[in-house]
């Protein structure tokens, strides 16, 4: 049974990292899941929660941004296909992820996203130079990075999916729409394995959780109307960099 505090807390916290994670495109998972196990829940609590919730914020920010203008999400759209086709590499990924992951140390591959999300994050920031022309099989390297990271350690797609699409050659408001869109169908998949694999869910979490985020993502798109590409990207770039560094520190 989930108390008031709880709810109270629960609430709050999908609240304020759902802005953030739909925002600047990554931080969700990495925030959330960690601080439902401090204030009392059970990872069995709290993975399905994450992943739902994910899927919810995602779909809510995605509309919202496409009505804001962030992003043209016309189902005939580039924008929209960029995502389609990164949805369905990052299933097949984060399916993939999920078998390799019992095979390799959980330690090795926590340091080894960390690395990878601090450098990219560094690229971000400091070599704009080396962003390069959109091209299709850029993506599909990104994509599967990303989505094997997720499967591997449960994190991971957001940075990288949004840091590299940026080097790619997409607009940061683009990347974070994308980004945010393509994330929520990996999440919904991710949650259906879980059932399907008869793990324990409860709904009164995830109905508070999804709440949060549900009301964090037009706040979220208001956010990444108002602010310039290059803040923006200075922003995706810091934040990629701490969050690898708190896996490093994780997993050291």
């Amino acid at each position: 049974m989930v108390y008031v505090v709880q709810i109270v807390e629960l609430f709050v916290l999908a609240f304020v990292c759902g802005i953030i994670d739909l925002s600047l495109g990554m931080g969700y998972g990495f925030t959330v899941t960690p601080l439902m196990l401090l204030i009392g829940f059970t990872p069995q609590e709290a993975v399905p929660a994450v992943l739902f919730s994910s899927f919810v914020g995602g779909c809510c920010s995605s509309i919202w941004n496409h009505r804001m203008k962030n992003v043209d999400f016309n189902l005939k759209g580039k924008a929209f296909r960029i995502a389609a086709f990164t949805a369905g590499l990052g299933t097949l990924g984060a399916i993939t992820g999920v078998f390799i992951s019992f095979n390799i140390p959980q330690r090795i591959l926590g340091l080894y996203i960390g690395v990878l999300v601090i450098a990219i994050g560094a690229l971000v920031i400091y070599s704009k130079n080396l962003i390069s022309e959109f091209s299709w099989n850029k993506m599909v390297g990104i994509s599967l990075i990303g989505s094997l990271n997720k499967g591997l350690t449960g994190s991971g797609f957001g940075p990288i999916i949004t840091t590299g699409a940026m080097l790619s050659g997409i607009s940061e408001k683009e990347s974070v729409s994308i980004q945010s869109l393509s994330e929520s169908a990996v999440s919904l998949v991710g949650f259906a394995m879980y059932l399907l694999l008869g793990g324990y869910v409860d709904y009164q979490v995830l109905a508070i959780m999804s709440a949060g985020v549900v009301l964090a993502s037009p706040l979220a798109a208001r956010i990444v109307n108002k602010i310039d590409g290059e803040t923006l990207r200075i922003l995706v770039g810091i934040l990629a960099v701490i969050i690898g560094a708190y896996t490093i520190w994780k997993y050291i």
